[in-house]
């Protein structure tokens, strides 16, 4: 009787140096932060990085605008979205 495969997910590690938050309450930054943290996760879950693993020492994005009426949690979600584009593939 063959035993089915198991699914084995590849270990992730990132290190973010500094993310600067200018504007955000201590509370709301860490919103922001979860956020960001959990929808990275998501992202890399659903569409891995290459299996050779990536470096990037710095990383710049474009000017990320937000409207005062955004929640913390969606300006977090959308910034993983937009580093995660920056990533070389």
């Amino acid at each position: 009787m063959n035993k089915p495969l198991a699914t084995v997910r590849p270990a992730v590690s990132l290190n973010i140096g500094s993310l600067a938050l200018p504007g955000y309450s201590a509370r709301d930054g860490a919103r922001l932060a979860g956020a960001f943290e959990r929808e990275l996760g998501r992202v890399l879950e659903s569409a891995p990085l290459p299996v050779q693993g990536l470096s990037a020492p710095l990383l710049r994005i474009p000017r990320f605008r937000t409207s005062a009426d955004e929640s913390p949690e969606r300006t977090g979600r959308r910034l993983a979205r937009v580093i995660l584009q920056g990533l070389p593939r």
